[in-house]
């Protein structure tokens, strides 16, 4: 069986070697690819594995012999699902394996900004506690969770986990999901409804027709005024420009995002240098643990394959 890995770099890094896929087969690793390379690769390749590298029409008809794509995260936007389906092909992705990764990335953007760690630590670091007249200082507000709502878009497995985390400092949940899920001490809102009553607003819904620009100038418009706006699922969701002008404005507190909907984002992406837009480089699935599961849960995947039954197949 001839393997091509297409996008390998960010899944295995320098910590977790993918040495032990050549049990499965003929072996081609790739740590990133362009499209216009894909012309250069075998194309009697069988299995392909990619996280954000294109499958789409054209790499289907140059691989002719492809029997099996395997995406190494939950989102399979990047694979012409149902062109591989007509031709027989299976689709994998690999579900629920950041949970509690991206959930803490969550916790600890919403915390940067309540206690802004970093920049008191700084401030000792440089002399200024020891030269100061007084035994404690602050650079900035400091303020806390307890008692405030949040209000979570997308309560899934990520925005359950990170309402376990928050209720643990005292707040208040409130939701919306696709349906009202009769969930204990969370309460079902209405988008407005949410947009209105949150201090604090965090999207965990994936990207489709129905999400795209979820955040809009109209939902931005009935969020309170000091309300601070999280990202860590998919920048598709938020109208950047929207949000930007929302910012500038300061008609919300702040937004705190890990995803753009461009990745890399341009240069002058208009969310980049606001100071109030605190911006990580969608690093909220990457901890070791997490890649570690995709990595188990691909060599599932190709067992199995070699059984006949094919697990986390999406088409």
């Amino acid at each position: 069986m001839k393997i091509l890995v297409l996008d390998g770099y960010t899944l295995f890094q320098e910590d977790i070697s993918w040495s032990p896929l050549k049990e499965f087969g003929e072996l081609v690793f790739c740590q990133r690819i362009s499209r216009d390379q894909i012309t250069s690769c075998d194309p009697q390749t069988e299995v392909l594995i990619t996280n954000k590298a294109l499958v789409g029409i054209p790499e289907l008809n140059h691989f002719t012999a492809l029997k099996l794509v395997i995406v190494t995260a939950t989102g399979y936007n990047c694979v012409e699902t149902k062109a591989c389906a007509e031709r027989g092909i299976p689709v994998c992705n690999v579900p629920a394996y950041g949970t509690f990764s991206v959930a803490q990335h969550a916790l600890s953007m919403m915390l940067h900004y309540s206690n802004n760690i970093a920049l008191h630590e700084e401030s000792v670091r440089k002399g200024e506690w020891s030269s100061n007249k007084d035994w404690s200082y602050t650079l900035s507000p400091i303020c806390e969770w307890h008692g405030k709502t949040l209000g979570i878009i997308g309560m899934g497995n990520i925005g359950s986990c990170f309402a376990g985390m928050s209720e643990s400092l005292g707040m208040k949940v409130v939701y919306h999901h696709t349906k009202d899920l009769q969930l204990t001490n969370r309460r079902f809102l209405e988008l407005d409804e949410l947009a209105a009553v949150s201090d604090l607003i965090s999207l965990h819904c994936p990207l489709n027709s129905t999400t795209e620009k979820i955040i809009n100038r109209r939902f931005l418009s009935l969020m309170k005024p000091n309300a601070l706006l999280i990202n860590t699922s998919r920048g598709g969701l938020i109208d950047a420009v929207a949000l930007k002008d929302a910012l500038v404005e300061k008609r919300i507190a702040a937004a705190l995002l890990d995803v753009l909907e461009q990745e890399p984002p341009p240069a002058d992406h208009p969310l980049i240098g606001l100071p109030n837009a605190i911006i990580t480089p969608h690093i909220a699935w990457i901890s070791l643990e997490a890649r570690k599961r995709i990595y188990a849960t691909v060599v599932e995947i190709f067992n199995s394959y070699r059984l006949g039954v094919v697990i986390n197949r999406i088409n």
